[in-house]
């Protein structure tokens, strides 16, 4: 009499909790795995849009030139604005901007950085003495932004290496009548509030300002 060997119906429910727990463990790790990888990548892209906010800023600024400019309502508005009392959050004229085209323009324009919704834009205008037709073009350069602070170092007060003290430095600059406005600041510290990494400083000196 021949025996036919078989697996118990207990042997088979062990088997099919073991490949059970099995699965769902590689199923946890593989997830586990995937939400690093993407929140890796989210990291990076945020990283990468700091550094472009920071290098677009660092940019400008290092391009910032002492030009008045006349606004759409016909007033002047001196080479640099900024502070929660100016008319813009961050508004300044610089120079080198190219001409790839050779058309008959300047080589410099006007920028300004604004906060919205919590979203950082930077805008340039496309010429420098507007109209009220004037507009300007506008990129999204950053979002997550709660608040934008701005101080600012006036000429002839001495800005020592290393030290970073910008506790007194004014929150504003050329409010009021363009002509009562001080000359350009030598450096400006811009304080950012974002949702994920808190405050950010940045710090930059300006070109030829206050010289």
């Amino acid at each position: 009499m021949i025996r036919s060997a078989g697996f118990t119906l207990v042997e088979v429910l062990i088997a099919m909790a073991i490949t059970a727990v099995v699965a769902t463990l590689s199923f946890v790790s593989l997830d586990t795995t995937l939400s690093s990888v993407e929140s890796l990548q989210q990291e990076g892209e945020r990283i990468a849009d700091l550094n472009r906010a920071w290098s677009l800023l660092q940019r400008d600024l290092n391009h910032f030139v002492d030009r008045p400019v006349r606004n759409e309502f016909g007033g002047r508005n001196q080479a640099m604005q900024g502070g929660e009392l100016a008319e813009q959050t961050l508004a300044f004229t610089r120079i080198g901007w190219h001409n790839t085209t050779a058309r008959v323009r300047s080589n410099m324009e006007r920028v300004r950085y604004v906060l919205e919704d919590e979203t950082f834009y930077r805008e340039r205008f496309l010429v420098l003495d507007r109209t009220a037709e004037t507009e300007p073009v506008r990129v999204d350069l950053l979002q997550g932004v709660s608040a934008v602070e701005y101080r600012f170092l006036p000429a002839g007060f001495p800005m020592r290496p290393g030290e970073f003290d910008t506790t007194n430095w004014p929150d504003a600059w050329a409010i009021g009548p363009a002509s009562a406005a001080p000359s350009p600041p030598q450096a400006l510290e811009i304080r950012m509030t974002l949702a994920d990494y808190g405050e950010v400083t940045w710090l930059y000196e300006l070109p030829g300002a206050g010289t």
